[in-house]
Protein backbone atom coordinates (compact mmCIF):
# COMPACT_ATOMS: atom_id res chain seq x y z
CA UNK A 1 0.00 0.00 0.00
CA UNK A 2 1.41 3.37 -1.02
CA UNK A 3 1.91 6.27 1.36
CA UNK A 4 -0.90 8.20 -0.38
CA UNK A 5 -3.38 5.40 0.22
CA UNK A 6 -2.44 5.05 3.89
CA UNK A 7 -2.70 8.80 4.40
CA UNK A 8 -6.21 9.07 2.88
CA UNK A 9 -7.43 5.96 4.71
CA UNK A 10 -6.12 7.36 8.00
CA UNK A 11 -7.99 10.60 7.26
CA UNK A 12 -11.22 8.64 6.78
CA UNK A 13 -10.87 6.44 9.86
CA UNK A 14 -11.91 8.93 12.57
CA UNK A 15 -15.06 10.31 10.87
CA UNK A 16 -16.02 6.77 9.82
CA UNK A 17 -15.91 5.42 13.38
CA UNK A 18 -17.58 8.52 14.87
CA UNK A 19 -20.37 8.31 12.26
CA UNK A 20 -20.97 4.63 13.02
CA UNK A 21 -21.24 5.31 16.76
CA UNK A 22 -23.47 8.39 16.33
CA UNK A 23 -25.93 6.76 13.91
CA UNK A 24 -26.14 3.55 15.96
CA UNK A 25 -27.11 5.61 19.01
CA UNK A 26 -29.72 7.55 17.01
CA UNK A 27 -31.27 4.51 15.34
CA UNK A 28 -31.33 2.42 18.52
CA UNK A 29 -33.20 5.32 20.08
CA UNK A 30 -35.68 5.13 17.21
CA UNK A 31 -36.16 1.37 17.76
CA UNK A 32 -37.03 1.99 21.40
CA UNK A 33 -39.29 4.92 20.55
CA UNK A 34 -41.20 2.94 17.88
CA UNK A 35 -42.00 0.25 20.46
CA UNK A 36 -42.40 2.55 23.45
CA UNK A 37 -46.21 2.33 23.61
CA UNK A 38 -46.43 -1.39 24.21
CA UNK A 39 -43.19 -1.45 26.25
CA UNK A 40 -44.75 0.96 28.73
CA UNK A 41 -48.33 -0.26 28.33
CA UNK A 42 -47.46 -3.91 28.89
CA UNK A 43 -44.69 -3.16 31.41
CA UNK A 44 -42.20 -5.18 29.43
CA UNK A 45 -39.23 -6.37 31.54
CA UNK A 46 -35.94 -4.58 30.91
CA UNK A 47 -34.24 -7.83 29.88
CA UNK A 48 -36.77 -8.33 27.08
CA UNK A 49 -36.30 -4.74 25.89
CA UNK A 50 -32.51 -5.23 25.80
CA UNK A 51 -32.95 -8.45 23.81
CA UNK A 52 -35.18 -6.60 21.33
CA UNK A 53 -32.55 -3.86 20.93
CA UNK A 54 -29.75 -6.44 20.53
CA UNK A 55 -31.61 -8.28 17.76
CA UNK A 56 -32.38 -4.99 15.98
CA UNK A 57 -28.69 -4.05 16.00
CA UNK A 58 -27.76 -5.91 12.74
CA UNK A 59 -30.59 -4.08 10.93
CA UNK A 60 -29.25 -0.82 12.34
CA UNK A 61 -25.70 -1.66 11.20
CA UNK A 62 -26.99 -2.32 7.69
CA UNK A 63 -28.33 1.24 7.59
CA UNK A 64 -25.36 2.80 9.39
CA UNK A 65 -22.58 1.47 7.13
CA UNK A 66 -23.67 3.45 4.01
CA UNK A 67 -24.21 6.60 6.10
CA UNK A 68 -20.81 6.23 7.78
CA UNK A 69 -19.16 5.85 4.36
CA UNK A 70 -20.98 8.95 3.12
CA UNK A 71 -19.97 11.20 6.01
CA UNK A 72 -16.43 9.81 6.25
CA UNK A 73 -15.93 10.58 2.55
CA UNK A 74 -17.46 14.06 2.80
CA UNK A 75 -15.53 15.11 5.90
CA UNK A 76 -12.15 13.67 4.88
CA UNK A 77 -12.18 15.08 1.32
CA UNK A 78 -13.51 18.39 2.64
CA UNK A 79 -10.57 18.65 5.04
CA UNK A 80 -7.97 17.65 2.43
CA UNK A 81 -9.41 20.06 -0.13
CA UNK A 82 -9.81 22.92 2.34
CA UNK A 83 -6.13 22.69 3.34
CA UNK A 84 -5.06 22.43 -0.34
CA UNK A 85 -3.52 19.01 0.20
CA UNK A 86 -5.36 17.50 -2.77
CA UNK A 87 -4.13 20.40 -4.91
CA UNK A 88 -0.57 19.69 -3.82
CA UNK A 89 -0.96 15.97 -4.59
CA UNK A 90 -2.36 16.74 -8.05
CA UNK A 91 0.59 19.03 -8.79
CA UNK A 92 2.83 15.95 -8.61
CA UNK A 93 0.96 14.56 -11.61
CA UNK A 94 -1.36 12.23 -9.68
CA UNK A 95 -4.81 12.16 -11.32
CA UNK A 96 -7.87 12.77 -9.22
CA UNK A 97 -9.26 9.30 -9.87
CA UNK A 98 -6.06 7.84 -8.35
CA UNK A 99 -6.46 10.05 -5.27
CA UNK A 100 -10.04 8.83 -4.84
CA UNK A 101 -9.09 5.16 -5.37
CA UNK A 102 -8.66 4.26 -1.65
CA UNK A 103 -11.99 5.95 -0.88
CA UNK A 104 -13.73 3.89 -3.56
CA UNK A 105 -11.99 0.77 -2.21
CA UNK A 106 -13.41 1.51 1.25
CA UNK A 107 -16.87 2.02 -0.28
CA UNK A 108 -16.68 -1.28 -2.14
CA UNK A 109 -15.39 -3.21 0.90
CA UNK A 110 -18.08 -1.69 3.11
CA UNK A 111 -20.71 -2.65 0.52
CA UNK A 112 -19.56 -6.27 0.68
CA UNK A 113 -19.75 -6.22 4.49
CA UNK A 114 -23.24 -4.65 4.37
CA UNK A 115 -24.42 -7.27 1.86
CA UNK A 116 -22.97 -10.07 3.98
CA UNK A 117 -24.84 -8.73 7.00
CA UNK A 118 -28.09 -8.49 5.02
CA UNK A 119 -27.70 -12.09 3.80
CA UNK A 120 -26.60 -13.87 6.96
CA UNK A 121 -27.08 -11.96 10.19
CA UNK A 122 -29.90 -9.47 9.58
CA UNK A 123 -32.68 -11.87 8.44
CA UNK A 124 -32.12 -14.15 11.43
CA UNK A 125 -31.91 -11.19 13.84
CA UNK A 126 -35.07 -9.62 12.40
CA UNK A 127 -36.94 -12.90 12.87
CA UNK A 128 -35.79 -13.07 16.49
CA UNK A 129 -36.79 -9.44 17.06
CA UNK A 130 -40.24 -10.07 15.58
CA UNK A 131 -40.57 -13.17 17.76
CA UNK A 132 -39.98 -11.00 20.82
CA UNK A 133 -42.57 -8.47 19.60
CA UNK A 134 -45.07 -11.30 19.02
CA UNK A 135 -44.27 -12.70 22.43
CA UNK A 136 -45.14 -9.34 23.98
CA UNK A 137 -48.35 -9.12 21.96
CA UNK A 138 -49.16 -12.78 22.56
CA UNK A 139 -51.81 -12.03 25.20
CA UNK A 140 -54.08 -10.45 22.60
CA UNK A 141 -57.01 -12.38 21.17
CA UNK A 142 -56.23 -11.43 17.56
CA UNK A 143 -52.81 -12.58 16.32
CA UNK A 144 -50.39 -10.04 14.87
CA UNK A 145 -50.60 -11.13 11.23
CA UNK A 146 -48.68 -8.65 9.06
CA UNK A 147 -48.98 -7.43 5.48
CA UNK A 148 -46.70 -8.75 2.74
CA UNK A 149 -45.64 -11.97 4.51
CA UNK A 150 -44.72 -15.55 3.64
CA UNK A 151 -45.43 -18.65 5.75
CA UNK A 152 -45.96 -22.35 5.27
CA UNK A 153 -48.05 -25.19 6.70
CA UNK A 154 -47.78 -28.88 5.86
CA UNK A 155 -47.17 -28.96 2.08
CA UNK A 156 -48.55 -25.46 1.40
CA UNK A 157 -46.66 -22.16 1.02
CA UNK A 158 -48.65 -18.97 1.49
CA UNK A 159 -48.12 -15.34 0.51
CA UNK A 160 -50.45 -12.64 1.88
CA UNK A 161 -50.14 -9.13 0.49
CA UNK A 162 -52.58 -7.28 2.76
CA UNK A 163 -54.39 -8.00 6.03
CA UNK A 164 -57.65 -6.35 7.10
CA UNK A 165 -59.32 -6.64 10.52
CA UNK A 166 -63.00 -5.58 10.33
CA UNK A 167 -63.51 -6.72 13.92
CA UNK A 168 -61.36 -8.04 16.81
CA UNK A 169 -62.27 -11.63 15.90
CA UNK A 170 -62.35 -11.40 12.08
CA UNK A 171 -59.37 -11.27 9.71
CA UNK A 172 -59.62 -10.89 5.92
CA UNK A 173 -56.56 -11.65 3.80
CA UNK A 174 -56.23 -9.86 0.45
CA UNK A 175 -54.32 -11.05 -2.64
CA UNK A 176 -53.42 -14.50 -1.39
CA UNK A 177 -51.16 -16.93 -3.26
CA UNK A 178 -50.95 -20.62 -2.28
CA UNK A 179 -48.35 -23.04 -3.63
CA UNK A 180 -48.95 -26.75 -3.02
CA UNK A 181 -45.75 -28.78 -3.21
CA UNK A 182 -46.16 -31.92 -5.33
CA UNK A 183 -46.08 -35.48 -4.11
CA UNK A 184 -43.51 -37.79 -5.65
CA UNK A 185 -44.21 -38.05 -9.37
CA UNK A 186 -46.85 -35.32 -9.27
CA UNK A 187 -47.00 -31.68 -10.33
CA UNK A 188 -47.28 -28.55 -8.18
CA UNK A 189 -50.56 -26.63 -7.87
CA UNK A 190 -50.85 -22.86 -7.66
CA UNK A 191 -53.88 -20.99 -6.38
CA UNK A 192 -54.36 -17.24 -6.36
CA UNK A 193 -57.33 -15.61 -4.67
CA UNK A 194 -58.55 -12.04 -4.36
CA UNK A 195 -59.39 -12.59 -0.71
CA UNK A 196 -59.55 -15.32 1.92
CA UNK A 197 -61.06 -15.97 5.35
CA UNK A 198 -60.43 -18.50 8.07
CA UNK A 199 -62.42 -20.29 10.74
CA UNK A 200 -60.62 -22.68 13.03
CA UNK A 201 -58.40 -24.72 10.67
CA UNK A 202 -60.49 -24.15 7.54
CA UNK A 203 -59.20 -21.65 4.97
CA UNK A 204 -61.69 -20.38 2.38
CA UNK A 205 -60.27 -18.79 -0.79
CA UNK A 206 -62.59 -16.59 -2.84
CA UNK A 207 -62.58 -15.40 -6.48
CA UNK A 208 -59.37 -17.02 -7.67
CA UNK A 209 -57.60 -19.16 -10.24
CA UNK A 210 -56.20 -22.69 -9.85
CA UNK A 211 -53.26 -23.78 -12.02
CA UNK A 212 -51.45 -27.08 -12.45
CA UNK A 213 -47.81 -26.65 -13.45
CA UNK A 214 -46.16 -29.18 -15.74
CA UNK A 215 -42.56 -30.47 -15.60
CA UNK A 216 -41.45 -27.76 -18.07
CA UNK A 217 -42.70 -25.00 -15.75
CA UNK A 218 -45.63 -24.00 -17.97
CA UNK A 219 -49.29 -24.12 -16.98
CA UNK A 220 -50.96 -27.35 -18.11
CA UNK A 221 -54.37 -26.73 -16.57
CA UNK A 222 -56.10 -23.55 -15.46
CA UNK A 223 -59.56 -22.93 -14.01
CA UNK A 224 -61.32 -20.12 -12.21
CA UNK A 225 -63.15 -20.72 -8.96
CA UNK A 226 -65.57 -18.80 -6.79
CA UNK A 227 -64.64 -20.59 -3.60
CA UNK A 228 -62.09 -23.22 -2.54
CA UNK A 229 -61.59 -24.61 0.98
CA UNK A 230 -58.32 -25.84 2.52
CA UNK A 231 -58.56 -27.84 5.74
CA UNK A 232 -55.21 -27.57 7.51
CA UNK A 233 -53.98 -29.24 10.66
CA UNK A 234 -52.60 -26.07 12.18
CA UNK A 235 -54.94 -23.41 13.61
CA UNK A 236 -54.86 -19.93 12.14
CA UNK A 237 -53.33 -18.45 15.28
CA UNK A 238 -50.16 -20.52 14.76
CA UNK A 239 -49.29 -18.89 11.46
CA UNK A 240 -48.10 -15.67 13.01
CA UNK A 241 -45.20 -17.56 14.58
CA UNK A 242 -43.84 -18.67 11.19
CA UNK A 243 -44.60 -15.71 8.94
CA UNK A 244 -41.64 -14.08 7.19
CA UNK A 245 -41.61 -10.51 5.90
CA UNK A 246 -39.12 -9.54 3.15
CA UNK A 247 -36.96 -7.93 5.87
CA UNK A 248 -36.74 -11.34 7.59
CA UNK A 249 -35.59 -13.10 4.41
CA UNK A 250 -32.23 -13.16 2.67
CA UNK A 251 -31.77 -12.16 -0.97
CA UNK A 252 -31.57 -15.84 -1.91
CA UNK A 253 -34.76 -16.77 -0.04
CA UNK A 254 -36.74 -13.85 -1.43
CA UNK A 255 -35.53 -14.61 -4.97
CA UNK A 256 -36.75 -18.18 -4.54
CA UNK A 257 -40.18 -16.93 -3.46
CA UNK A 258 -40.35 -14.49 -6.38
CA UNK A 259 -39.55 -17.30 -8.84
CA UNK A 260 -42.11 -19.53 -7.14
CA UNK A 261 -45.01 -17.10 -7.31
CA UNK A 262 -44.06 -15.76 -10.75
CA UNK A 263 -45.52 -19.00 -12.09
CA UNK A 264 -48.99 -17.79 -11.09
CA UNK A 265 -48.99 -15.27 -13.93
CA UNK A 266 -49.85 -12.46 -11.52
CA UNK A 267 -47.82 -9.31 -11.15
CA UNK A 268 -45.60 -9.60 -8.08
CA UNK A 269 -44.16 -6.11 -8.33
CA UNK A 270 -43.77 -5.55 -4.60
CA UNK A 271 -41.76 -8.74 -4.11
CA UNK A 272 -39.54 -7.99 -7.13
CA UNK A 273 -38.93 -4.40 -6.03
CA UNK A 274 -37.98 -5.56 -2.52
CA UNK A 275 -35.66 -8.13 -4.10
CA UNK A 276 -33.70 -5.52 -6.04
CA UNK A 277 -33.51 -3.15 -3.08
CA UNK A 278 -31.97 -5.97 -1.03
CA UNK A 279 -29.01 -5.86 -3.41
CA UNK A 280 -28.87 -2.17 -4.33
CA UNK A 281 -29.00 -0.65 -0.83
CA UNK A 282 -25.87 -2.44 0.52
CA UNK A 283 -23.95 -1.22 -2.54
CA UNK A 284 -24.96 2.36 -1.77
CA UNK A 285 -21.71 2.48 0.25
CA UNK A 286 -19.74 2.46 -3.01
CA UNK A 287 -22.14 4.91 -4.66
CA UNK A 288 -21.89 7.34 -1.73
CA UNK A 289 -18.08 7.24 -1.92
CA UNK A 290 -18.18 7.82 -5.69
CA UNK A 291 -20.63 10.72 -5.47
CA UNK A 292 -19.57 12.45 -2.25
CA UNK A 293 -15.84 12.59 -3.02
CA UNK A 294 -15.94 15.01 -6.01
CA UNK A 295 -18.82 17.02 -4.52
CA UNK A 296 -16.93 17.52 -1.25
CA UNK A 297 -13.85 18.66 -3.14
CA UNK A 298 -15.91 21.12 -5.16
CA UNK A 299 -17.32 22.79 -2.02
CA UNK A 300 -14.26 22.37 0.20
CA UNK A 301 -13.52 26.10 0.25
CA UNK A 302 -16.97 26.79 1.74
CA UNK A 303 -15.78 25.70 5.19
CA UNK A 304 -15.62 22.64 7.40
CA UNK A 305 -19.38 22.51 7.92
CA UNK A 306 -19.98 22.09 4.20
CA UNK A 307 -18.89 18.45 4.47
CA UNK A 308 -21.58 17.72 7.05
CA UNK A 309 -24.21 19.72 5.15
CA UNK A 310 -23.33 17.98 1.91
CA UNK A 311 -23.65 14.57 3.55
CA UNK A 312 -27.11 15.46 4.89
CA UNK A 313 -28.26 16.72 1.46
CA UNK A 314 -27.04 13.59 -0.35
CA UNK A 315 -28.64 11.36 2.29
CA UNK A 316 -31.95 13.25 1.97
CA UNK A 317 -32.02 13.11 -1.84
CA UNK A 318 -30.97 9.45 -1.92
CA UNK A 319 -33.66 8.40 0.59
CA UNK A 320 -36.36 10.27 -1.32
CA UNK A 321 -35.21 8.59 -4.51
CA UNK A 322 -35.66 5.21 -2.76
CA UNK A 323 -39.20 6.12 -1.66
CA UNK A 324 -40.08 7.32 -5.17
CA UNK A 325 -38.59 4.21 -6.78
CA UNK A 326 -40.53 1.92 -4.43
CA UNK A 327 -43.80 3.73 -5.08
CA UNK A 328 -43.36 3.66 -8.87
CA UNK A 329 -42.13 0.07 -8.91
CA UNK A 330 -44.87 -1.34 -6.68
CA UNK A 331 -47.44 0.62 -8.65
CA UNK A 332 -46.18 -0.96 -11.89
CA UNK A 333 -45.22 2.40 -13.44
CA UNK A 334 -41.54 1.43 -13.88
CA UNK A 335 -39.75 -1.91 -14.14
CA UNK A 336 -38.72 -3.40 -10.75
CA UNK A 337 -35.04 -3.38 -11.80
CA UNK A 338 -35.16 0.34 -12.52
CA UNK A 339 -37.15 0.99 -9.34
CA UNK A 340 -34.59 -0.83 -7.20
CA UNK A 341 -31.45 0.55 -8.82
CA UNK A 342 -32.46 4.05 -9.98
CA UNK A 343 -30.91 5.82 -6.97
CA UNK A 344 -27.57 4.06 -7.49
CA UNK A 345 -27.62 4.76 -11.21
CA UNK A 346 -28.40 8.46 -10.76
CA UNK A 347 -25.91 9.18 -7.98
CA UNK A 348 -23.24 6.95 -9.57
CA UNK A 349 -23.48 8.81 -12.89
CA UNK A 350 -23.32 12.15 -11.05
CA UNK A 351 -20.11 11.05 -9.33
CA UNK A 352 -18.49 9.79 -12.55
CA UNK A 353 -19.43 13.00 -14.37
CA UNK A 354 -18.02 15.25 -11.62
CA UNK A 355 -14.73 13.33 -11.48
CA UNK A 356 -14.48 13.59 -15.29
CA UNK A 357 -15.14 17.34 -15.14
CA UNK A 358 -12.53 17.87 -12.43
CA UNK A 359 -9.96 15.87 -14.40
Amino acid sequence: MKTLDRYILKEMLAPFMVSIFAFIVLLIGRVIYDNLDFIVGKRVPLVLVLRLVAFQLPWVIGIVLPLATLFATSLSINRLGRDSEITAIRMTGTPLRRIFLPILAVGFATSLVAFWFSETVTPWANREAQRIVRMIWGLQNAPLIQDNVFFNSENYYFYVQKVERPSPTQVILRNVMVYETPVVGGYPMLMTASWATNKDNLWTLHDGVLRKIGPDGFTEYEAKFREVCLNLKRPFSDFWESQYTPEEMSFRDLRRQVALFAQTGRQANEMQVNLHFKLSIPFSCLIFALCAAPLSLKFARSGSYSGILLGIIIMFLYQNNIWLGKALGIGGMVHPVLAGWSQNIIFGLIGIYLIWREE
